[in-house]
């Protein structure tokens, strides 16, 4: 259960750096997270590799989707689509025989997860879309248009999925490979999760699954919480979990809110709570609602 207690502080201030992180000259920070020889595949349908790292250097190669790069340093900022990346670094090709150059962070993918057959996900950001200006710009949430694709092993892209995230304060994304979870016709379940690290900042999870043709979406999950204030969390049982059903994803919701100005004996907020359950019938080809 995430937690429930404890870091209200600064939540303002945690929001509005969050959302605007990504746009700003700050390279102690950025939603990639690379290290130096981290790999790392191309999201876009294609990247120039420049000789120098801005958009008018000399390109020396181009690479399509899902080609493997090894990370470097990173130097230089640019603003494509309104993601403001980094230039990276990077090295490239088989081995014994790379070449090097600089590619434009904001067209690598966030991560990639091996899946069966050789198949390759990958998940990262299409775009950002502000929904604000002036003043108001530092309070609204941008939008997020992510992806998620997946590549044969030859790199041909076999499928791929659009999807919307509100950024109240987005620091951390990660992407889990999961098994069917007996799920019919389905032969994995690729997770992406976007969220942040300060109290008051949701982290959504978005599920997909692969049949080997295409990626079907499936119910996705919020948590977020703020101290003793309040806190919603979901939870996703599927059929081979404990509480599962054959058939059926179960979505599981939990929250809270403190209950006007009652205390319990240790002086914490008392907190009220409330729990929901939602069914969804897998027909093998999507999760209808019931």
């Amino acid at each position: 259960m995430i937690g429930k207690i404890g870091c209200s502080i600064g939540l303002l201030l945690a929001t509005t750096f969050g959302s605007k992180a990504q746009m700003e000259h700050n390279k102690e920070y950025n939603i990639w997270y690379i290290q130096p020889g981290d790999t790392l595949r191309v999201l876009g349908r294609m990247a120039n590799v420049r000789a120098e790292p801005n958009r008018a250097g000399q390109v020396l190669d181009s690479l399509p989707c899902g080609t493997p790069l090894t990370a470097g340093t990173q130097s230089g900022f640019d603003k494509v689509r309104g993601i403001y990346a980094p230039w990276l670094k990077v090295k490239y090709g088989p081995a014994g025989a790379s070449k090097e150059g600089y590619v434009w962070l904001g067209l690598l993918a966030l991560g990639h997860s091996a899946g069966p057959g050789g198949t390759c996900f990958l998940y990262g950001i299409e775009q950002v879309k502000e929904q604000g200006s002036g003043e108001e710009e530092a309070y609204s949430p941008s939008v997020w248009q992510m992806s998620v694709k997946a590549l044969s092993a030859d790199l041909s892209l076999l499928d791929e999925k659009k999807f919307d995230v509100r950024n109240y304060g987005i620091s951390v994304a990660t992407g889990k490979l999961l098994g069917g979870m007996g799920l019919q016709w389905l032969h994995s379940i690729f997770r992406v999760s976007l969220g942040g690290e300060a109290c008051g900042i949701p982290t959504d999870y978005f599920y997909f699954g692969w049949n080997g043709r295409e990626l079907l979406p499936l119910p996705g999950k919020t948590e977020v919480a703020d101290a003793n204030i309040f806190y919603h969390e979901e939870t996703l049982l599927f059929p081979t979990e404990q509480g599962g059903r054959p058939g059926y994803i179960i979505r599981l919701t939990e929250e809270a809110e403190a209950d006007g100005d009652k205390t319990d004996k240790n002086g914490e907020p008392v907190l009220k709570k409330k729990n929901f359950r939602e069914y969804y019938r897998w027909t093998g080809s999507k999760a209808i609602r019931q």
